[in-house]
C-alpha cells in the first residue's frame, strides 16, 4: 500500500485519550508501510514553551496570535519537511484547537457572548488559517461527554485551570462538532469506551479510506 504523505490531525477535549491513540495511529501506518513523523501543538519551540509554561492566560488577542506565530513555526519546521520527506505528518492538536478553544474567547467585556458571535469569531479564526495553514487530509477526533472529561481531569491533576469548567468545555466541544462536520475527512471515536475499542474504531475508519 503506498499512501502519498498527508497531515492528520489529532484533537479532542482534555481528558479525551489522545496521547494514548496516537501512537497506535501511528502504529497502523507504520503497519501498512509507511513512514510516520509525530509532533505536537503547542511545539516545544520557544513560542510553544511561552504558552505550555504559563500560570495565568493572556487575554483573548494575544493568546489566539501566540498559537498563530508557534504554528507557523509548527508547520515551516516540521509538518512541511515531514511532507517533503514522503512521510505521514501526524500532529497531536492544530488549529482546529484555536478554533475551539480561542475561538470561545471574544474580545468583550460588556456582555457575555452569544452563540452566534462566538461562532463568527471561530469562522474568523478558520479562515485565517487557511491563508497558511495546509487544511489536514484527515481530522481525528475522539469525542468525549465533558462530564467525563471533568471527572477524568480532576483525578489526574492536582487541581484545574479556571478555564475547565462546564460551561467553557461545553463550548469548546461544541465548536469541534462544528468543525467536524465541515471537515471533508474526519474519522470519529467515543472515548468513552475502553481504550483498544477506541483504537479499533479509529483503525476500522483508516482501513476503509485506504483499505
Amino acid at each position: 500500500m503506498k499512501i502519498h504523505p498527508i497531515i492528520i490531525a489529532v484533537e479532542g477535549i482534555d481528558g479525551a485519550g489522545k496521547s494514548t491513540q496516537i501512537p497506535r495511529i501511528a502504529q497502523w501506518f507504520r503497519e501498512h508501510g509507511q513512514r510516520v513523523s509525530l509532533s505536537c501543538e503547542p511545539t516545544h519551540g520557544p513560542i510553544g514553551m511561552k504558552i505550555r509554561t504559563a500560570e495565568v492566560r493572556w487575554p483573548p488577542d494575544v493568546e489566539r496570535q501566540l498559537f498563530v506565530d508557534d504554528r507557523k513555526e509548527h508547520i515551516e519546521t516540521c509538518l512541511k519537511p515531514a511532507l517533503d520527506r514522503g512521510e505521514i505528518a501526524i500532529t497531536d492538536r492544530y488549529f482546529y484547537s484555536s478554533i475551539a478553544y480561542q475561538g470561545t474567547r471574544l474580545d468583550a467585556f460588556d456582555h457575555t457572548p452569544t452563540q452566534r458571535e462566538l461562532e463568527d469569531l471561530q469562522d474568523q479564526i478558520y479562515q485565517q488559517h487557511l491563508t497558511f495553514a495546509p487544511e489536514a487530509a484527515i481530522l481525528i477526533y475522539i469525542r468525549l461527554a465533558v462530564d467525563v472529561a471533568l471527572e477524568r481531569m480532576k483525578s489526574s491533576r492536582e487541581g484545574l485551570d479556571p478555564f475547565e469548567n462546564r460551561q467553557n468545555l461545553e463550548r469548546v466541544a461544541h465548536a469541534f462538532e462544528r468543525i467536524i462536520t465541515r471537515h471533508p475527512c474526519p474519522i470519529t471515536a467515543d472515548a468513552s469506551l475502553p481504550p483498544d475499542q477506541v483504537t479499533a474504531r479509529i483503525w476500522e475508519q483508516l482501513d476503509a479510506l485506504f483499505g
